[in-house]
């Protein structure tokens, strides 16, 4: 939220660990246990379990990563690889980044520049951060990036701002680099239909609808029956991108998102577009 974070991991049926993410600092997950011993909490009876079966010797400071993933044993490898690794790169480049541009009294240091980073970060298909193997393995089902003022205007290095308003960002799509842009979505923008609230069925934005047709896009790219899309396609839908970020750069005092710039209007859009 928009003082802190939390990290929560579980093992077995009913273990788990908890870690605090305090303002100002940094920390990103990839599927796989990551808690060390700065743990807030554990599960009772954990450390009995594991110094049992000799995970743990009971003397040091409990390692939770340590003693879940690996059985204890020193000599393992227990640092970040793969995907995990190449996150934590991207967020430290970010920190001495905007550390830079902070101390250089940079204009451009602001939410936007903060959320299109992001953005580049998850459509990292290098790294398995963006998962695109569309015909025998995982592909990312969709991407979310949240903006929360607070925490960024008070312990991030950002420039003034007037954004005092938090902003999420879903493709609602199959995976970031298909081409489907971020576009913004605030609680304010849930709506539903008469007919909807008829029937008791949430108005999901048509997000089911585009993710199907980008769906068979990346069949149809995998299958090598055309390409994902076309460069006029491309250039649109960056286009988009760029719309829907403005919204993090208000020119008037007290902005607030506005029925043009909703969830379901860009998603109309894009389905316009590219159906």
């Amino acid at each position: 939220d928009q003082t802190e974070a939390y990290v929560l991991e579980t093992a077995g049926i009913k273990h788990w660990a908890w870690e605090r993410i305090p303002p100002g600092d940094f920390r990103n997950i990839s599927n796989g246990i990551s808690i060390r011993d700065n743990w807030g909490a554990i599960s009772k009876d954990i450390q009995s379990i594991c110094k049992e079966n000799g995970w743990w010797d009971g003397e040091t400071k409990f390692d939770w990563k340590r003693a879940l993933a690996a059985g204890g044993r020193a000599h393992s490898n227990l640092e970040a690889v793969g995907r995990e690794a190449a996150g934590l790169a991207h967020l430290q480049a970010l920190r001495d980044k905007s550390n830079s541009m902070l101390s250089a009294e940079s204009p451009d240091l602001t939410p936007r520049w903060w959320v299109e980073r992001m953005c580049d970060v998850l459509r990292d298909d290098d790294s398995g951060i963006c998962f695109r193997d569309v015909l025998g393995g995982f592909c990312s089902t969709g991407s979310q990036i949240s903006w929360l003022p607070s925490i960024a205007m008070g312990s991030v290095p950002v420039s003034e701002s007037n954004v005092n308003f938090p902003v999420h960002f879903f493709t609602g799509a199959p995976d970031p680099l298909c081409g489907t842009p971020y576009k913004p979505f605030t609680f304010s923008d849930i709506l539903q239909t008469a007919s909807d609230e008829e029937n008791d069925v949430e108005y999901d934005h048509n997000t089911q609808f585009l993710w199907d047709i980008w769906r068979e896009r990346a069949l149809d790219e995998a299958k090598k029956r055309r390409d994902l899309v076309s460069n006029q396609e491309k250039r649109a839908l960056k286009e988009m991108e760029i719309a829907a970020m403005s919204i993090l750069e208000p020119c008037e005092e007290n902005f607030s998102p506005t029925s043009s710039s909703t969830f379901a209007a860009f998603v109309q859009e894009e389905i316009d577009l590219i159906q």
